[in-house]
């Protein structure tokens, strides 16, 4: 494959991505774009590679390092999923309440939630979970 070839894909690729769900992109953030630095316009609601983790733009934004997530992270939203499954947040508002049987990462281990409207963490209702990994 040339190298014309090979941009080519690439660029296939990172737009194909953009289609994806968020729990499907978290399998590979690797197939998102990372910022070149180049000026260019960040449409509100991008996905980003930023350093293996995946980054959304919560404002249109221009691309450059003042208004990159480390300079800038309130211009940013962490994508809380990672190999396909929630991360479970400190805080679970009714709005990312988990139903029964759906998984999701607390730390480094998988869990289980065992209940439907689940809004507590395995720390704070371990009888709400089961860990699966």
């Amino acid at each position: 494959m040339t190298e014309k070839e090979a941009r080519a894909l690439r660029s296939l690729i990172t737009q194909g991505a953009q289609s994806l769900s968020d729990a499907q992109v978290s399998t590979a953030p690797e197939v998102l774009p990372r910022l070149k630095y180049d000026g260019s316009l960040i449409s509100n609601g991008t996905r980003i590679n930023w350093n293996g983790t995946i980054k959304r733009s919560a404002v249109d934004l221009w691309d450059t390092e003042a208004n990159d997530p480390d300079h800038a992270p309130t211009l940013w939203e962490d994508v809380l999923y990672r190999d396909g499954y929630r991360i479970i947040p400190e805080t679970i508002t009714v709005g990312l309440q988990f139903s029964s049987g759906e998984l999701g990462w607390w730390g480094d281990k998988l869990y289980r939630s065992l209940r439907d409207a689940n809004v507590w963490t395995p720390a704070d209702y371990p009888a709400g979970w089961e860990e699966v990994g």
